[in-house]
């Protein structure tokens, strides 16, 4: 059966991009699809339409750009977005599409790797986490760990990350440079890179959570310079000839999707987490939760201040913006 996106040339995909509101949103819509038309494309192509008006989507570190692709292109009529930055404008329980009927949509404020989901078990028919992973600080299996809690058996979970094993990295190091993308210090703490992964990695990830994936693909080659080009075709020689991978695996951007078919496997991989420093800090974690859960009643949910005109919701169990009435 033909996808969706395979219906629409790049020029309708992009009008349908246009419909989506962007008050307050901090970056341009037209530059973006510019720059990024080919990641809409691959990504939306991995993620199954709406199979019924009841069909629920959770996306992840949700952005403004994909919302009309999720309800008017994939028709999911009952959507949850979720952001742990309500202040950055890239998600707003506001948003909307022109000309088109409100869908059942909710904005859920939680960090998806220190917050429990406040949804319960097996709400969610699809869940997406789109290139959110690589920000993640601490422990990424507390979300991998989560999605598998409030995906529906059988469910489907799709996720991208960039790739920390592209050609350009390798470019990147033998022209003595740093290859970790997006590192700039920004203000805020999950907005830089942290970890990037290999593929067979985030298969890893997958499988340690109860979810057995039936497609993982890369994606994307960005023009660098002709220097980087030639350096680029030099590397995948080289990589060839030592089977250092397969070169399919070797492009910019990660693609996986998987069905939940189990509940968690391995909560904390070995190849993942570093125990010893674990046993250094889980005393001084729980006296800070001890102290978070001292705080009085009345100052529960409030905004803290974080400087002029601005504010940042207290991470709280009971954050989300009528998010419970979605499922």
């Amino acid at each position: 059966m033909t996808h969706p996106v395979d219906r629409l040339s790049d020029d309708e995909l992009y009008a349908l991009l246009k419909t989506v509101d962007t008050d307050g949103f901090p970056a341009d819509i037209d530059q973006l699809w510019h720059v990024e038309r080919n990641r809409y494309r691959e990504t939306l192509r991995r993620i199954p339409p709406a199979a019924n008006p009841k069909a629920t989507l959770l996306d992840l570190g949700s952005s403004r750009p994909w919302f009309p692709f999720f309800t008017k292109l994939l028709g999911y009529e009952r959507l949850v977005l979720n952001t742990a930055y309500p202040e950055s404008g890239m998600v707003d329980p506001r948003l909307g599409v022109s000309n088109a009927v409100p869908p059942h949509v909710s904005m859920s404020v939680f960090d998806v790797e220190c917050d429990p989901f406040p949804y319960p078990d097996d709400s969610f028919d699809v869940i997406t986490c789109l290139e959110v992973l690589e920000h993640l600080a601490i422990d990424p299996m507390a979300m991998m760990a989560e999605i598998n809690r409030v995906l529906k058996p059988d469910g489907v979970f799709v996720l991208s990350t960039p790739n920390a094993v592209r050609y350009s990295n390798v470019v990147k190091i033998l022209l003595a440079e740093q290859p970790l993308g997006w590192t700039p210090y920004n203000g805020m703490d999950s907005n830089r890179h942290n970890r990037e992964y290999a593929p067979h990695e985030v298969e890893n990830l997958y499988q340690a959570a109860g979810i057995t994936p039936y497609e993982i693909s890369t994606f994307g080659s960005k023009h660098r310079g002709f220097r980087r080009e030639v350096l680029k075709y030099v590397v995948a020689a080289g990589l060839l000839a030592l089977r250092s991978g397969r070169p399919s695996m070797r492009q910019d951007v990660i693609l996986i999707a998987g069905r939940k078919t189990s509940s968690v496997v391995d909560r904390r991989p070995e190849w993942l987490y570093f125990e010893a420093a674990e046993y250094v800090h889980a005393a001084k974690r729980r006296v800070q939760k001890q102290r978070k859960m001292s705080k009085p009643a009345e100052e529960d949910g409030l905004p803290i201040l974080l400087g002029k005109g601005s504010a940042r919701v207290i991470p709280h169990k009971d954050k989300s913006l009528h998010a419970q009435e979605i499922v």
